[in-house]
């Protein structure tokens, strides 16, 4: 029996936190640095002696670690930015380039205060921080070596959702340990299923990974995509939006979708999106009967779109849940900083009295899609964190080549999204309108294998067309498909231990006058799958195509795409567009979702049909992560990861 639960799990513990300066260290060994940015087994800092790696992702790098004071086992998290910093000469932690040491001495500020605000408190649901401390260019924290899974894990294990009194086990001691925080005016604001532990034996939870540094990096390289996880954030975590700030309110959410998820095996659907169209199915729908009324009502208010409509604290959300008694101070349901609205908003079915009358009132929520933020934001990476789209160098494109007369979409003014063009092949990338301008010649794969050129395979999907000729521009894309929650779908149901880094030279592109390049990481082999959603609203497979049919990539290796022979013009409209890759173990096949090829390359269809399509889809991936083709005999598994790069397209 499959479970219903998505593969985004963590692949290693990170507790994130650690505090006091340690005695002066022995000089260190000058360990071999080979396998990249992780210290070597028997490596000393201070007291503490590496054992191996837990868990390495964008920010840092966890290992356990053997304390020869105290005599115990620890994990030992260093603050390691890999898209900022990288290892030099013995220990020593440098900035690759002068013009991130202000991102990267920000992140380290924030990786310390961290350390300094968790060593404040001792909640048995809270990680425990025993020690930081500033060296070699970097910190380091050491917390306890916690042995268990994830929640994530757990649900997937289970293959069903928990009973209520196991569910309300979780949620109890981490709702506790928030009200701590809460109280000290901190929050986490990453509350997640991969973010809780599971401890072996007595399965109590933990609450893990507040990311402080990866906030303040994503902040400083305008990059959401390494803060937010669809389906957990609220909406007020997406954009500053006047009248609606962060606070308690923001960690009831992010709980309650947890609660949700572990009952559904699937996320709400993200805030952003809820704000247009509201597709949100509530609880005492589809779980009456499973669960007791009063906890399904208490979920369903918690995930309430506007934080005045929301549950305004933890400690209401307590109350509602039946896992406390309403407080002998009424007053105590709403925090200070808790955004104003009426009292029956805010009360709800707890009845309390309403916030102080002296509160202002809260700015209108934008109603129309052009005055809500509608970036699409990928998870991080979970229990190891992970960056993206951090500025580099664009690599040189080779120059177009005209593109044929007979393409309508050619025609002045009429070019739409981007345009792919280069040496030896041209197409245009929106509209639906592809084709090759000549043969396609050899090219080479991320693993620097040469691909199959000579008359170059047919996407697996349905055979190439014998005569290119271009598909006809596409109608306006009916309502009922969205192209960008699509994508946040995909990235939601991949593994974050998979999960691609992007990074690109800029984050605007000129209409006429740029040209697209961009380059994939992936922290484990694969083969590359990269759509392209159009600021026209179409939805096409850039790679694999005709002249590259498998593009794979390499752990560590980074990818600059397009490949040699091809190039990303961009083109009009203005807009937002976006790219999204995804890292398969095995090849993968979209063919449920309609695709259709032709002169080389694949579209798929959106709108009406694309919804109804992913209507009736039963299983648990999305139609356009497709599903893995694998080698008989050979244990198949279905894993990949994914991450989304926003393309705002400008004259």
């Amino acid at each position: 029996m499959s479970s219903p639960f998505d593969d985004d799990e963590a692949t290693g513990f990170e507790p994130t936190r650690a505090f006091a300066p340690p005695p002066p260290a022995p000089s260190p060994p000058q360990p071999t640095l080979d396998g990249g940015n992780a210290l070597p087994a028997g490596t000393r800092l201070a007291e503490f002696e590496v054992l191996g790696v837990v868990g390495e992702g964008g920010f840092g790098i966890v290992y356990r670690a053997w304390d020869h004071s105290l005599k115990r086992q620890v994990a030992l998290k260093e603050y390691m930015p890999s898209s900022l910093a990288q290892r030099t000469a013995g220990l020593m932690v440098s900035v690759r380039s002068d013009k991130y040491k202000e991102t990267f001495d920000a992140g380290k500020e924030s990786f310390v205060k961290e350390a300094r605000m968790l060593a404040q408190f001792d909640h048995p649901a809270l990680v425990k921080v025993f020690r930081f401390w500033e060296a070699n260019g970097s910190a380091y924290m050491v917390m306890p070596f916690y042995e268990g899974i994830t929640l994530r894990q757990e649900l997937r294990e289970r293959k069903a959702a928990p009973d209520e009194a196991t569910l309300l086990g979780w949620l109890g001691p981490i709702a506790d340990a928030l009200a701590v925080i809460h109280a000290e005016y901190y929050y986490h604001r990453d509350i997640a299923p991969d973010n809780v532990l599971l401890l072996a034996g007595s399965r109590r939870p933990v609450l893990l990974d507040f990311g402080a540094a990866r906030r303040v990096i994503g902040d400083m390289t305008q990059d959401l995509t390494v803060i937010l996880k669809p389906g957990y954030a609220p909406l007020e975590q997406y954009a500053e939006i006047p009248g609606m700030k962060q606070g308690p309110w923001t960690d009831v959410y992010a709980l309650a979708a947890l609660a949700y998820y572990a009952i559904r095996g699937r996320t709400p659907p993200p805030s952003v999106g809820r704000v247009v169209n509201d597709s949100y199915e509530p609880l005492m729908k589809v779980a009456a009967g499973r669960f007791s009324e009063r906890v399904l009502k208490a979920i369903d208010r918690a995930l309430a779109v506007r934080p005045e409509q929301r549950t305004p604290s933890i400690t209401a959300f307590k109350v509602d849940l039946g896992l406390a008694p309403p407080p002998a101070d009424p007053q105590a349901m709403f925090p200070a900083s808790q955004p104003a609205a009426e009292a029956a908003d805010l009360a709800l079915d707890v009845t309390v009295p309403s916030p102080p009358p002296s509160a202002p009132s809260p700015a209108p929520l934008p109603t129309a899609s052009a005055d809500v933020p509608t970036m699409v934001v990928p998870p991080p990476a979970s229990a190891v964190e992970r960056t993206r789209v951090v500025p580099r160098p664009a690599a040189s494109a080779p120059a177009p080549v005209a593109a044929p007369t007979t393409a309508p979409a050619a025609a002045a003014g009429g070019r739409r999204g981007l345009v792919v063009g280069g040496l030896v092949a041209a197409a245009v990338v929106a509209g639906g309108a592809l084709w090759w301008s000549r043969a396609p010649t050899p090219s080479t794969a991320g693993d620097g294998t040469a691909a199959p050129s000579a008359t170059p395979a047919p996407a697996p999907t349905q055979a190439a067309a014998p005569a290119p000729s271009p598909l006809p521009p596409p109608a306006a894309t009916p309502a009922g498909f969205d192209a960008a929650a699509a994508f946040e779908r995909v990235v939601a149901a991949g593994s974050a231990s998979m999960a691609p880094t992007l990074a690109a030279a800029q984050t605007q592109w000129r209409i006429d006058r740029d040209k697209l390049v961009f380059t994939v990481t992936s922290p484990a082999d694969g083969h590359v799958y990269v759509f392209n959603q159009g600021t026209d609203g179409s939805l096409l497979q850039l790679y694999p195509n005709a002249q590259t049919p498998d593009l794979r990539i390499r752990a560590g290796q980074p990818l600059t795409l397009p490949q040699r022979g091809l190039q990303l013009d961009v083109a009009g409209p203005e807009g937002t567009g976006r790219l999204l890759v995804m890292v398969s173990r095995w090849p993968r096949d979209m063919t449920a979702f309609a695709p259709k090829v032709e002169g080389g390359f694949t579209s798929f269809p959106t709108g009406s049909v694309a919804a109804a399509l992913e209507g009736a889809n039963a299983g648990r991936l999305p139609l356009l992560a497709g599903q893995p083709v694998c080698t008989a005999g050979v244990d198949c598994s279905d894993a990949f990861g994914a991450a989304v790069m926003q393309l705002e397209v400008v004259r």
